[in-house]
């Protein structure tokens, strides 16, 4: 499988990698980043903090906003949230725009370290799916922060050629029958929520004591346990697995390879996410990094972007653009709207709740 999301990173490591250390923020911060065009445009220069291969790094992309701004893009690479709000936070005005999750965003907002939005400079914010553009999570005194750009979910996929009917519940991560035919993505985030869900718990604070021997169980019937796209491609194509964990966008790329490899929401849900572009409170370039998020925002980048199946692209945050894109696109990015009610969104949690959440999992890893 050739794409970006394969060969440099995988979707669910983009939003829910632990933090690094601070050796590696120190070491980023000296590095200038990677730049897929020269930096010799002057102050025409807009820095952008994302994950490798996530779109806005494809090879096209430079020479379009260029060709539509005359800017140089550079791009500074990431490796977790937390790394991208410690190097917008000491970057001092040099990195100007990034792409933090719904999950985090709220910390870059009470550190200071985003700008509020003028909407009135933003050509597609009406254009957004509302419960999006909506989000408290995204606003502080009536503020907006983050401007929606990409969303998607994680829940369960099969391979039909090896079930006879569909799977439409969670519990067939868990059925004793799928026992050494699992794969499960290593992410506390993720499979407690997903864990949650199936019990019939608040997936947003369960009770940890019936978490814990689910979670057990869950392990004891993983053949995989995977923390990059292109483990996960490599147990499937191989037959390793036929049943698990995955992102919505990561399986929708490997579809068109496999046959009947299916993605779906269980009946219990999925769990959510949403990716949402951010402006440097300290951008010494404000009406570039605009131009950034109008054109990220697009008909015209989205359509080159989500259109083909290789991209792996998420599913827009643009309504309107969604709505133009036929059916089939529109199941492979299962980008559906009535799949957006059936999602629980990940969103900003207590530290020690979330370490809770890493603790039982690792026990569970270890059992």
């Amino acid at each position: 499988m050739s794409s970006p999301h394969a060969a440099h990173r995988a979707p669910y490591i983009r939003r829910f990698l632990a933090p690094v250390t601070a050796i590696l923020t120190a070491l980023a911060l000296a590095l200038t980043g990677c730049s897929l065009s020269s930096s010799g445009g002057g102050d025409k220069v807009l820095t952008v903090a994302i994950w490798k291969g996530y779109g806005a790094d494809l090879p096209w992309v430079a020479q379009d906003f260029k060709a539509k701004t005359g800017a140089t893009l550079r791009f500074q690479y990431i490796d977790s949230e937390d790394n991208l709000i410690q190097l917008m936070s000491k970057a001092d005005g040099s990195i100007d725009v990034g792409l933090p999750n719904l999950q985090y965003i709220g910390r870059g907002i009470d550190q200071g370290v985003f700008l509020p939005l003028d909407t009135g400079r933003l050509d597609n914010y009406n254009d957004l799916y509302k419960r999006f553009s909506g989000l408290g999570e995204i606003r502080s005194a009536g503020k907006l922060y983050g401007l929606p750009w990409t969303w998607g979910s994680t829940g369960l996929f099969y391979n039909a050629k090896d079930f006879p009917t569909a799977q439409t519940s969670l519990n067939a991560l868990w059925d004793p029958a799928n026992k050494g035919k699992v794969a499960v993505i290593d992410d506390a985030n993720v499979v407690v929520p997903i864990t949650a869900l199936r019990l019939g718990l608040d997936p947003q604070n369960p009770d940890m004591s019936k978490i814990r021997p689910a979670l057990a169980q869950l392990k004891s019937n993983a053949k995989t346990i995977y923390s990059s796209g292109t483990d996960l491609a490599k147990a499937i194509s191989t037959g390793t697995v036929d049943v698990g964990i995955g992102n919505s966008d990561e399986v929708g790329g490997i579809e068109g390879d496999t046959p009947g490899l299916t993605y779906t929401i269980a009946h219990e849900g999925a769990v959510g996410w949403i990716d949402n572009w951010a402006i440097s409170a300290k951008s010494k370039h404000q009406d570039l990094a605009y131009q950034w998020l109008n054109y990220m925002t697009s008909s015209d980048f989205l359509n080159k972007y989500v259109g083909p199946p290789a991209n792996q692209a998420p599913a827009p945050a643009n309504e309107t653009v969604a709505k133009q894109f036929n059916q089939s696109i529109l199941d492979r990015l299962q980008a559906n709207p009535d799949k957006i009610d059936s999602l629980v969104l990940q969103l900003p949690e207590p530290a020690d709740r979330l370490q809770a959440w890493n603790d039982a999992w690792q026990e569970a890893k270890a059992s």
